[in-house]
């Protein structure tokens, strides 16, 4: 059998009886019984309390004592090892008090050959390995709901506060464009820039956590982000941190957001580091993995198959089991105030899950940290990245844009931008709204470009986008969102090459985007 060491301690005041055990167990003809025997009640109670024993058979007399009020002292102190109890003769009442007191089965020592006792054994290992494996999975499923109710929480949060964002933003760039600098209120326009956009980048956190962030998937080979992030991932470790990077070869495609996995490093290498206080070695590895259907059955939210492997390892201080079942909660962190806000590693955690993937971490104090991230593997692609256009001026025009946007203070700011680039906008207050506008083309003039934010009540804007392009094939297209819900798909991304800018945005993004993708 495949099965792992069974480690056995026998409690019994009769060395005889060791010893008859001790034949029984030779007589299987299997050497993975390991038989350990100890003689006293206060040897064994020693011995329970370190939990090195897979299984406990207990004599019912141990002099002053008895075994069943050993078997008591090992339950009440949380005893996770089945427990035996052994008797000179069948006694029913003595029985029944065992299996009330928590025995796993009972045994009359006249009675018992080498195929009862490796029966009786083996049913008690495997039955508390079954409830061991059973809780681990209800464990997980709890775990699942809550981060599941967590982030719809934080999602709808951060989907309200990244409108508020995106007119702050807006307002203060136009008003610091129309603000000479040697003004005194011009710093202080800039100072709300900058404080609105670390809010921002919480938000999107928030977003990332909670899989509501709207994203760009491409296929590629993992070990492009690593060794593209190697020499911003060298700068942020400390000198005393030997970094190794180890890509696998041959390694399959995944389809990633490349952004979001570079995010997801760089946070997992920084907590590395700031659990490496005094220096250590930080190890990132790619490889193939297959995961298993037994890896699948402990794990909810795993499907079993191919995967693409991202392992962070660090030797450094470790975390304990209390700190490993939080480690995902989001604004939880064991660092000290002002050094981190808590969303690192749930930001990790809902990128990871946005993806398909799965995370796992191992760990025990002082023996370093591990965290393993398994994507889906994919056919190989052929998506190229989206080529960013960096220009010092705003680029302006004259088309017309159909501009579509259920928040009325978004609205209103982000006429007021393109109107102020030259452009002509007609705005829409939803969906259904702008249908009636495209519907009377007669009365407008025409319409270069669609901008529409995604989530809108009664049509969203990709079934607006799916309308407007079957009667309109050659209209530009721009979606706008900070927010992501089921309308998208199972990942909540858009097709490869989609104009998309996520809120809140500035003034310099929207002009570049539209004029971007008007030229093209």
């Amino acid at each position: 059998m495949d099965d792992p060491t069974i480690r056995i301690l026998l409690v019994d005041d009769d060395e005889d009886d060791y010893l008859i055990t001790q034949d029984l167990l030779e007589d299987i003809g299997n050497d993975r019984f390991v038989l350990e025997w100890v003689s006293t009640y206060e040897q064994a109670t020693n011995i329970i309390a370190q939990n090195r024993h897979d299984l406990y058979l207990v004599d019912y007399r141990l002099g002053p004592h008895s075994g069943l009020e050993l078997l008591r002292w090992a339950m009440a102190g949380g005893c996770k090892s089945p427990v035996i109890l052994l008797t000179g003769q069948g006694d029913h009442r003595v029985d029944l008090e065992a299996m009330e007191a928590g025995a796993a089965d009972y045994l009359v020592k006249g009675q018992i050959n080498s195929q009862i006792l490796e029966r009786a054994i083996r049913y008690a290992v495997e039955r508390r390995r079954a409830q061991d494996d059973r809780l681990k999975l209800e464990t997980e499923l709890r775990q699942a709901q809550k981060m599941e109710a967590i982030g719809h929480m934080a999602g709808g949060i951060a989907h309200d506060f990244n409108n508020v964002l995106t007119a702050i933003l807006s307002y203060a760039s136009l008003a610091r464009r129309n603000v000479d600098p040697d003004h005194p209120v011009y710093g202080k326009l800039v100072g709300i820039e900058e404080s609105s956009q670390r809010a921002a980048n919480l938000t999107h956190q928030l977003l990332a956590f909670a899989r509501r962030q709207v994203v760009a998937p491409r296929t590629l080979n993992l070990n492009e982000v690593v060794l593209n992030l190697d020499k911003l991932l060298r700068r942020l470790i400390n000198a005393d941190i030997e970094l190794v990077t180890l890509p696998g070869q041959g390694l399959n495609y995944v389809k990633v957001d490349p952004g979001q996995m570079e995010q997801v490093l760089v946070n997992l290498v920084v907590n590395a580091r700031d659990a490496m206080p005094e220096g250590g070695k930080l190890t990132i590895r790619t490889a193939n993995k297959m995961l298993s259907p037994e890896y699948a059955q402990k794990h909810v939210d795993v499907t079993p198959g191919p995967y693409v492997s991202l392992s962070v390892s660090d030797t450094g201080m470790g975390i304990t089991d209390e700190v490993r079942a939080r480690i995902f909660d989001p604004f939880f962190t064991t660092k000290e105030p002002g050094k981190g806000t808590g969303l690192g590693l749930a930001t990790c955690y809902g990128i990871v899950r946005q993806n398909g993937g799965h995370i796992q971490v191992d760990s025990e104090p002082n023996k370093g940290t591990t965290f393993h991230i398994y994507l889906p593997c994919v056919a190989e692609g052929s998506d190229v990245p989206e080529v960013r256009e960096q220009t010092l001026t705003l680029p302006k025009g004259e088309e017309t844009i159909l501009l579509v946007e259920d928040e009325p203070v978004v609205r209103q700011i982000v006429t007021e931008l393109l109107e102020q680039q030259g452009y002509t906008v007609i705005t829409a207050v939803n969906g259904e709204d702008a249908l009636r506008f495209i519907e009377q083309e007669d009365r407008l003039p025409a319409i270069d470009l669609l901008l529409t934010d995604i989530v809108m009540p009664r049509l969203t804007g990709t079934a607006l986008a799916d309308k407007v392009k079957s009667r309109y094939p050659q209209i530009n297209i721009v979606f706008m969102s900070g927010y992501a819900d089921e309308s998208l798909s199972k990942q909540d991304a858009l097709e490869s090459g989609t104009a998309f800018i996520q809120k809140p945005f500035t003034l310099e993004v929207l002009a570049r985007k539209i004029r971007q993708v008007l030229d093209t």
